[in-house]
Formats: structure tokens, sequence, C-alpha cells
């Protein structure tokens, strides 16, 4: 199977392609044993059935040959005729296991054998006539001599055969022994080899296919590191899932930026369209107005409508700029600038107006003075807006708290009053477009401070107030673009 095959693969269908191919091995080894398991109980049989039959058959042979001695030694003794009938009756024993070792006799070695001592015994069963003939005839002595000599050569030629076929025997199941045990030990020897080779071909496997899951792994570690270079020292799994989470919050990020961006682009396609066509028309009746406001000869109730007609024109000019600010709201222009003093100067500004005379306003400050690349205006614009929305929200009374802090990275601003605070249902929706708690207004103030925020690549986030209240966090880079 070629790897891009393998990489199509499920990861399920990987693993058990790994678990069936560990299968293998398991099964022949099996199988093996099996087989040789067979082969020793063939082997054991036949030399259970072959020589072991043929080695009784010879020590009975040779019992016999035994009692004949014996038999034939007490009638030399005594002269009793019994000894003679048992002799005859022991001849046939003889006789019958002679032929049952050579009916069971396995080789040419062992029918010779026996060949050469039927021979033998037949010159000894002559003898033994011819010593008892000597013997009936009282010439006791030359039968006692021809029994130690001719008759016992017989004897010993025959009982010399019988150890030889018991001797050819045990070397035929000794040498049985021996290939028993080459053959254990090259079925052992290739149960070995089974198992190397099963190792060998597994470890490749398992590489090949550890190989499939790990460069797909890779590719996205390394794709992801061109777009987003990410220093983790977590497994690759652990790595991908923390690349993956990553790039679904940018993607749900961008998405929401693109919303945004989105929006503006109808607002600002809209504002463009009607700002010619409502500036002139709102300007005549704000003109016109102040003429009327002028006259003497109006009556109080006719000044107050054409009041309320000036105040609503001069409301819609307000939100039609605001439109067209939240559409069009220009890049901006970075210079170094001491964000503190920017700060002390938008409180001040909120200070001297009789407006804000029942709000305290608390600045803290660390003692280092940090200069960052920002538009000063526009900043100023941010904080003035979260400040108003935190007045209108105290209805006039109450302290406004600003904490300025900075880390090796960012410049944070806190800003927190003692306001009713945020609902939770608010929270993900009090920067978004148009929405607004307010009942005059059309929801743009802070997502304007968003955008400014954003194009200084910082942030704006409702932070947790202690207590009542609400909080605002706005973090700045002290370095613009990795400078």
């Amino acid at each position: 199977m070629k790897l891009y095959s393998i990489r199509n693969l499920k990861i399920w269908y990987k693993i058990l392609i790994i678990f069936q191919f560990m299968m293998i091995p398991a099964i022949m080894i099996f199988i093996v044993l099996l087989v040789i398991t067979h082969k020793m109980q063939d082997l054991h049989g036949e030399i259970l059935l072959k020589n072991l039959t043929s080695i009784t058959a010879g020590y009975n042979v040779e019992n016999s040959l035994l009692n004949l001695k014996e038999l034939k030694a007490n009638y030399m003794l005594d002269g009793d005729r019994r000894w003679l009938k048992e002799f005859d009756e022991k001849v046939e024993q003889f006789n019958f296991w002679y032929n049952q070792a050579f009916q069971v006799a396995n080789t040419d070695e062992e029918r010779d054998i026996l060949s050469i001592m039927s021979l033998e015994f037949s010159s000894y069963m002559k003898s033994h006539k011819e010593i008892i003939y000597l013997a009936d005839s009282g010439r006791k002595d030359q039968a006692i001599k021809l029994l130690l000599i001719k008759s016992m050569n017989h004897y010993n030629a025959i009982y010399n055969g019988c150890e030889q076929l018991i001797t050819v025997n045990r070397s035929v199941i000794a040498e049985s022994e021996s290939k028993l045990k080459r053959y254990i030990n090259n079925s052992r020897y290739l149960a070995y080899v089974i198992i190397v080779c099963f190792i060998i071909l597994g470890v490749l496997l398992v590489i090949i296919i550890t190989k499939s899951i790990v460069d797909p792994i890779k590719e996205i570690e390394m794709a992801s590191d061109n777009l987003m270079p990410v220093s983790t020292d977590k497994v690759e799994m652990e790595s991908l899932r923390e690349r993956f989470k990553m790039m679904i919050d940018t993607l749900t990020a961008n998405q929401q930026k693109l919303i945004v961006s989105e929006r503006r682009a109808a607002v600002g396609e809209i504002a463009a369209g009607i700002s010619h066509e409502l500036n002139n028309p709102i300007g005549i009746i704000c003109g016109f107005a102040e003429l009327l406001l002028q006259k003497k000869s109006l009556s109080d109730a006719d000044m107050e409508y054409i009041g309320d007609i000036h105040g609503e024109a001069v409301r819609c000019k307000k939100l039609l700029g605001e439109l067209l600010d939240f559409a069009r709201t220009p890049a901006p222009c970075y210079i170094l600038n001491n964000i503190s003093s920017v700060i002390r100067e938008t409180v001040k500004l909120l200070m001297n107006q009789d407006k804000y005379r029942d709000v305290r306003f608390e600045f803290k400050k660390p003692q280092e003075e940090v200069e960052i690349e920002i538009d000063a205006v526009q900043i100023k614009q941010v904080l003035l807006n979260m400040m108003l929305n935190s007045c209108e929200a105290m209805e006039y009374k109450g302290s406004v708290n600003i904490v300025l802090s900075y880390t090796s990275e960012l410049a944070e601003v806190r800003i927190t009053d003692d306001g009713p605070g945020i609902r939770e249902k608010e929270r993900e929706k009090i920067f978004t477009p148009f929405y607004t708690t307010k009942s005059r207004g059309v929801g743009l103030g802070l997502a304007i401070c968003r955008d400014i925020i954003q194009k200084h690549n910082g942030s704006i986030e409702i932070g947790e107030a202690p207590g009542h209240g609400a909080e605002f966090v706005i973090n700045i880079p002290r370095e613009r673009n990795g400078k």
C-alpha cells in the first residue's frame, strides 16, 4: 500500500491495520507450535510402536535363552528327566519370542542378526541332543565337555545376538530422540525468525502509519506558523488542539471585525448618499429657526415651538455627523505622546464645566513617565467618550476613577464609575454599532471607541468593577508594529 493511500485512511482504520498485522505472527506461531506438537506425538508413537516392541521381544528371547541354560544345567546335575520336559517347553517359548522379534524387526540389520541367531540356535539344539545322548549313555564327562565347549559357544553367539538386537534398537531410539530434539530446536528457531521478522515489519508499518498521521499534523503546524507563529512545548495533539483553538478564536474575531466593517461600509454608503441631501435642508431649517428666535414680535408659545424645531434640527445634524464619523474614522496619526498628559488634559476639560461639578475625578498613575506612539486626538476622544458615559450613568453625581499602569508590553487604562453598572446581557452587545440603552442617541459612541483602539493595535474590554458601577479596560501596545 502506498503512503498517500495510507494517509487517506481514517485513524481508526490505521489502528485496525496495525492490530490485524500483529495478529498474523501470533496465528503463524500458533500454527507452528501446533504442527510441532503433532510431529512430536507422531515421533513418540513411532518410537513406542517400533523400537520398544522390538526391544521387548529381544529381552524375552534373551530370558528364554537363560531359562534353557538353567534347565540344561539342572539336568546335568541330577539327571531328572523333568528338567528336559521343561526345557522343551522353554524351546517353544524361545521360538515364539524369536518369531515376534523377527516380525517387529525395523531394519535389515536386525533381521540379519536374527537370522544368525536362528542358525546358532539350530546348532545349539543339535549339540543339546548330542549332550543328552552322551549323558543317557553314561558318558557324562564327554557330555559336560561338549556342554562347556561347543554348546556354550552357540549359547554365547545367541546371547550376543540378543544384546546386539537390543543395542540396535536403543541406538534407533537415541537417534529418534536426537532427531526429535533437532526438530524442536529448528521449530524454535523458526518461531524466533518469525517473531523477529514480525517485529521488524511491525516497526516499519508503525513508522509508516505514524508518519502518515504525524506528517499532516506537522504540515498544519507549519502552515499555522506561517500565519501565526506559536511557541509551545506541548505534544503534537495538544499543540494541534491549541492551534485549532487559536484559529477558531482568530476566525471568530475576524468574523466580528468583518461584520463591523460591513456595517461601517453600509453606514458610509448610506451617510454619503444622504448627507448631501440632508445637510442643506437641515442647515436651512436651522438658519430660519435662528432668525425667528431673534424676532421679538412672536409669542412665548411660538418661541417655544421654534426653539424645539431648532433643537431637533441641530440634533439631526449632529446624528448625521456621528454617522459620518463612524463610517470614515481616519487612520491614526502616530506621534510620541505621554499618555498620562493626555488623560490629565481630558479630565481637566470636564472638571472646568459646571455640569460636572458634582462628579469627583480621581487619576492615579505610576511614577515613571512613558511615551508611546499614539494619535493623541483620537485617544482623547476615546477617553472623553468613556468619561461622559460614566457621568451620564451616575446622573452626574459620584466618582470616576482613572488608573494608568504599565507592563513590559502594554499601557493599561482602567476607568471605573459609581453608576448602576452593566447588565450581563448587555456586555456582549454594548460595543455593537447602533446598540444603545439611552433614550437619545444612535449607539455609535462605544463602537467608534473600539474602532480607534483597534486601529492602535490595542483592545477595549469591560472589566469587573468592585462593588457597583462599570469598569472599562483599555490596553494600548507600548511599541507599535513590534518596533
